[in-house]
């Protein structure tokens, strides 16, 4: 993307990033040296020693503003900027101010080693090849290492190029080249990711309530106050085949969790709910609105064929349906999902419903059923028409099904989350079904009565949807390298925004672990799930817009 574009939505970042981290600086830690140089644009100083390596090694182009004063972590004097982290090792390198660049880009691929592109590759005859990490640099991305800074600004290179989020990109220890054709001929359209940003923001997350039990739909009211579907931990009675093929228990565990000021209570318990028998990935209340008269309407999921409710407790009726839960806690069922699935199968592929997200549009809720994979249209009385059907697609098959060489399998769409854009439109997220495929996942726009349309691409395992108050979409996926990486704990979330130009700019590009949901509160700040798939090990953090 422009440069301009990730380097304004950095700046929006700096003061509530320096202020939440609140760590001392470290006046005069550095050797003296030059004075020190404020930055209004962010609100910080660079000084001596930290101010002569950034002048003379590269500067704004190179190493950005700075987004923090001195510091010292774990014992080292550091600061950061936009695109690196400054470390002072005294002695250690005296021609460099014994300044020492950060593993930025060491820290954050942390753990991916078994992504295809982190893999060990070949040497190639027109690259020049590293085997320290066994990875090559070619074209573009060689000319930038070998005229700007080589390996002690960059490293050695950690992956071999790939696209994320459709822009071109190549991880090193200390940095991340981002191939942006025609923003910079004078640096061979490379520049430099915003890794310095990212981690500071990472680092920054507040924790808002933790113990929460596979969390899933977040919903806001006018007045701040948080509600969280949570699909619970499942139940000790009746097992039945789960949608990935292991037994899933059956018990009333579900809730609505309530978050104001420092309380954390469930005014909602005791909802139906489909886990493992460790209490992990569960199906239960997907997701929450809360009406202004203060009535609760709750989407209970199921993962599964309607019929097997009939297999489990009188209580497992709510899977698949939708309710409404009045103050003093009367339920009523305002919709059977799952009874419409069984008797209507939109998408001709065998009865699977699994009613994941919502909204209400006026007089009606918009329901995505994930399983269905369809979008379906529910009035207050509970009638219930199909407004889309989301098609699959197929997709090269994944090494270990050990089928011939370029074979291709089907994959359902499972779309996730719908939004209401600003020009009254649907815009609907897609998780994608088996093999998860990478980039593969796409957002559609529907407009009830027209076929629905692909409007934006190159997402994996897109798992919630937001509209920006300039109209724009925020995305977060589930699973950045897509839920078989995750199985292999490569479970990495992002949160990014889709600008008008179609690029994507990271909001949380790392720190969060298979976020469910999101929701922007009224003073501008981001919340997530976090570890959601957890069990009871999940929690609701806080992040800066």
């Amino acid at each position: 993307m422009p440069r301009g574009v990730r380097t304004r939505h950095a700046l929006l970042l700096v003061a509530a990033l320096a202020a939440a981290l609140a760590l001392p600086p470290s006046a005069g830690a550095q050797p003296a040296g030059s004075a020190c140089r404020e930055f209004p644009e962010t609100g910080h100083a660079v000084c001596h020693g930290f101010l002569a390596y950034w002048n003379q090694f590269g500067g704004l182009p190179l190493f950005g503003y700075p987004l923090t004063d001195e510091m010292t972590v774990d014992g080292t004097v550091v600061q950061y900027f936009e695109r690196a982290r400054f470390e002072w090792h005294p002695g250690v390198a005296p021609d460099r101010h014994d300044v020492l660049l950060g593993l930025l880009g060491t820290e954050q691929t942390d753990g991916w080693r078994s992504v295809p592109p982190f893999q060990p590759a070949a040497a190639r005859t027109d690259a020049r090849y590293f085997p320290q990490t066994g990875h090559n640099i070619a074209g573009p991305f060689r000319t930038y290492w070998e005229t700007a800074g080589g390996l002690p600004l960059f490293g050695y290179p950690l992956s071999e190029p790939y696209t994320d989020h459709g822009t071109t990109i190549q991880y090193f220890e200390r940095a991340r080249f981002e191939l942006h054709p025609g923003a910079s001929p004078r640096t061979a359209d490379v520049l430099l990711g915003l890794l310095g940003a990212e981690q500071l923001r990472a680092r920054t997350l507040e924790t808002v309530a933790t113990g929460l039990r596979n969390p899933r739909g977040i919903a806001v009211a006018p007045d701040g106050t948080i509600y969280v579907a949570e699909a619970g931990n499942g139940g000790n009675t009746v097992c039945i085949p789960g949608p990935e093929g292991s037994d899933v228990c059956f018990g009333n565990s579900g809730a609505i969790v309530r978050i104001r000021g420092g309380s954390v209570e469930r005014p909602v318990t005791g909802l139906p709910s489909l886990a493992s028998p460790d209490g992990r990935n569960a199906v239960g209340p997907q997701d929450a609105i809360v009406a202004p008269d203060g009535t609760l309407y709750v989407l209970v999921g199921l993962g599964a064929d309607p019929a097997d409710r009939a297999r489990l407790p009188s209580s497992a009726a709510h899977l698949g349906q939708l309710l409404r839960i009045a103050l003093n806690g009367t339920l009523t069922v305002v919709a059977d999902l799952a009874a419409y699935e069984a008797t209507h199968d939109p998408d001709g592929a065998g009865p699977d419903s699994n009613p994941y997200a919502m909204l209400l549009d006026g007089d009606r809720f918009v329901v995505v059923d994930a399983g269905a994979n369809a979008l379906l249209g529910v009035t207050m009385d509970g009638s219930i028409e199909t407004l889309a059907v989301f098609p699959p697609f197929m997709t090269p098959a994944p090494p270990f099904l050990n089928l011939p060489p370029g074979t291709e399998i089907p994959a359902q769409s499972v779309p996730t989350s719908v939004v209401e854009g600003t020009d009254g439109a649907y815009y609907v997220s897609e998780l994608t079904g088996f093999p998860f495929p990478v980039g593969a996942a796409r957002l559609w726009r529907v407009v009830p009565g027209q076929e629905p349309e692909v409007v934006a691409t190159g997402f994996t395992d897109a798992i919630d949807l937001a509209v920006g108050p300039d109209g724009s979409l925020v995305v977060l996926e589930i699973a950045t390298y897509g839920l078989l990486a995750a199985q292999q704990g490569i479970a990495t979330g992002f949160l990014g925004q889709l600008a008008a130009d179609g690029t994507v700019v990271p909001i949380l590009p790392n720190g969060l672990v298979t976020p469910t949901a999101f929701a922007r509160l009224p003073d501008g700040t981001f919340v997530a799930t976090d570890r959601a798939l957890s069990g009871d090990a999940a929690r609701l953090v806080r992040i800066q817009p």
